[in-house]
């Protein structure tokens, strides 16, 4: 799937929600992070929602109001590998496997590439 780029306002909400890792208002977006008013908050969420970037997963009451929970419909990962190109992410994950000490990280990943390679293997 190809993505829009995000722009800093959207990219900074879409960052709290990715990394806070459950539903939120606008008004906990807002009040996670100093620099977006709620109007700013509510302005992006729409936009947002209309290029199907997080969807509305809720309705939560905060003190006297009801308002809509958000939460992202991609992830993190999905988005920021919808921009790099195939020889990037060979070299990234060639300097990744290189630099890397932690032998568990380096098990899993093994075991991926083995789950990955079966899969194509029953494909063909």
């Amino acid at each position: 799937m190809e993505y829009i780029q995000l722009t800093k306002r959207e990219n900074q909400v879409m960052d709290i929600l990715w990394k806070e890792n459950h539903e939120m208002s606008a008004n906990e977006i807002a009040q996670t992070t100093e620099g977006l008013s709620i109007y700013t908050v509510s302005q992006v969420l729409q936009h947002l929602l209309s290029i199907g970037y997080v969807k509305v997963s809720g309705i939560g009451k905060n003190k006297k109001s009801i308002a809509r929970l958000y939460s992202p419909c991609i992830s993190e990962s999905e988005y920021i590998s919808s921009f790099i190109k195939k020889e990037t992410f060979e070299e990234l994950t060639l300097h990744f496997i290189q630099n890397n000490d932690d032998l568990e990280s380096i098990i899993k990943l093994e075991k991926l590439i083995e789950q990955k390679k079966k899969e194509l293997n029953q494909k063909v």
